[in-house]
């Protein structure tokens, strides 16, 4: 993903696909859950090479 990309993935609504193809909420769901159950979430990504998302959840 791009930078700008990037900085908005966590974003509702947010997303790279054509119109009617989708609503852009599953990365922001996500964000919501782990960050209200006091985790985090590290997204590394390079242009051409792809993405990875990683969650970090407490152990309880």
């Amino acid at each position: 993903m791009s930078k700008e990309t990037l900085a908005q993935v966590f974003e509702p609504f947010f997303t790279t696909k054509p119109s009617g193809d989708g609503t852009g909420l599953g990365l922001s769901q996500v964000y919501g859950f782990v960050t209200q159950s006091g985790g985090h979430v590290r997204i590394d990504s390079e242009v051409g090479r792809g993405t990875s998302v990683h969650l970090f959840l407490p152990r309880k």
